[in-house]
């Protein structure tokens, strides 16, 4: 079966470039480590209101319709998005821009920034790994264990091996030397495609955290849709399931995944499919036959047991490439019985985030800057934000700031002898600044007066006198800073 998929992908290289699924924009890594030597001061971001009008119909501003805050990166930071739609607060005050980020579920957040691999909770800002060309970090849900993927690192990373192959890696949370989960495969000179040679991407652990999702892409790439769902599961276990070509998202309960066979553009197959994550068995609740062909967006089974998706059935007889996809929002039931949720067509959506409890969806369109909450009930206009930002996700109901102060480092003054760039300094001096203590420049050095706004800011949270940064003035600072 898949040499006539490989046929099939050999066929559209032929004929035109792959038209993939958008993923949400990335800006690019700047290869400057954001160690000793500040670059730029950490950036505060104005908040602005865009001025594009959305595209789902109508455009009606409700009042408080998102379920819950939102984490996304806007102006090249970290930024919470608040139910009302139309308020951002500032998380992260870094000097080079987030690229990517996760969230557990306990709250803690891992972010690239440089060359780094950032953590970011009550336990303080710390670098977690640094190496260049990082890309995919994952935290689980528990927040102990982070993956990444590694395209060069450095020789002698791995305990007890001379060389460092690329691929996916893992690092605890308290640092320390990380573990290789699964090597990437040599780089062929020319397509194999009868034994393919596979680039592995962290996507998403479960929700329950017990197993690992890894999407594999053919190396090299030469613009075909397609891939292999690589899902590694307790005691290192692998199943492996043919995917194409978006984004994989487990199921709330973890039991599967739910995968778009593509569309719009050129595509190996279309529909919706669902992966078994014990065996990799894959079940069609939506396929092309010889009269329609289903595009699918954004698949998604939540906590009622359906499936929610953006779909369009279309007659293959005026399906081309250049189609308008024109989807309804959607529930499907494991018969393939489809239900259109909302009267109105939409525009492509791009990036979509469901909520749990089937309330609707967080999304991108294809056409609009801003991001829109569209409700599953009909009865209920779509919400425009002010967001415009990308790597949405839902901030977990659980406090960042409780921890129990294990691994955090005080800082404190810096003699003029001992003085320092330190990144750490430079996040304190933007918070303490957005709440109106002035630590001077945000230039990362830990002088006379940053200590003195430290003193200040202690004794208005009602702390014990100094000019130290310990764990519980850091929790308060970081409390304060976040909070809307």
């Amino acid at each position: 079966m898949k040499n006539v998929w490989y046929f099939g992908w050999l066929i559209i290289f032929l004929l035109t470039s792959c038209i993939s699924a958008p993923s949400q924009p990335t800006p690019p890594p700047t290869a400057t480590p954001s160690g000793e030597v500040a670059t730029a001061t950490p950036i505060v971001q104005p908040i602005t209101t865009p001025t594009a009008s959305p595209t789902a119909p109508p455009t009606v501003i409700a009042a408080a319709t998102i379920p819950a805050p939102v984490y996304l990166i806007e102006n090249d930071q970290v930024m919470r998005l608040e139910p009302d739609g139309q308020r951002l607060t500032q998380i992260t005050y870094e000097p080079q821009p987030v690229r990517d980020m996760s969230v557990a579920a306990n709250g803690t957040l891992v972010y690239l920034t440089g060359n780094d691999l950032v953590a970011l909770d009550g336990n303080g800002r710390r670098v977690i790994f640094s190496e260049q060309a990082i890309t995919n970090p994952r935290i689980s849900p528990d927040g102990q264990r982070i993956v990444y993927h590694l395209a060069n690192p450095a020789p002698g990373l791995i305990n007890g091996r001379a060389d460092s192959p690329a691929g996916v890696y893992l690092s605890q949370i308290t640092g320390g030397r990380p573990e290789l989960v699964i090597a990437d495969d040599p780089v062929p000179e020319t397509p194999d495609m009868e034994n393919p040679a596979w680039r592995y991407i962290p996507v998403a652990w479960s929700p329950t955290g017990d197993r690992l999702l890894l999407y594999a892409v053919m190396q090299p790439e030469i613009g075909i849709p397609g891939g292999e769902a690589v899902i590694i599961g307790p005691d290192g276990q692998i199943v492996r399931a043919f995917s194409c070509c978006e984004e994989e998202l487990w199921s709330v309960d973890g039991r599967d995944l739910a995968v778009a066979g593509g569309g719009p553009g050129p595509d190996i197959r279309f529909g919706l499919y669902l992966i078994n994550a014990d065996d990799g068995s894959e079940t069609a609740l939506l396929s092309a036959d010889e009269t329609t062909i289903p595009l699918v967006r954004a698949p998604q089974r939540l906590a009622d047991g359906f499936v929610y998706a953006f779909v369009e059935m279309v007659p293959t007889t005026v399906y081309s490439w250049e189609y308008p996809f024109r989807p309804f929002m959607s529930r499907i039931s494991d018969n393939g019985q489809i239900t259109p949720l909302r009267p109105e067509p939409l525009t492509e959506p791009i990036a979509v985030l469901w909520d749990a409890q089937a309330r609707g969806a967080l999304i991108r369109f294809a056409t609009t800057d801003p991001l829109i909450w569209l409700p599953t009930d009909p009865t209920l206009p779509p919400q425009p934000t002010i967001a415009t930002g990308f790597a949405f996700t839902w901030v977990p109901d659980a406090d960042p700031v409780a921890r129990d102060c294990a691994s955090f480092s005080p800082l404190s003054p810096q003699t003029d002898a001992a003085r320092r760039y330190d990144p750490a300094v430079a996040d304190i001096q933007a918070r303490l600044a957005i709440l109106g203590f002035d630590p001077g420049p945000a230039d990362g050095l830990f002088g006379p007066t940053t200590a003195r706004a430290v003193h200040t800011f202690r004794a208005a949270a009602g702390l014990p006198e100094g000019e130290t940064i310990d764990c519980a003035a850091w929790q308060e600072l970081f409390r304060r800073s976040t909070t809307p």
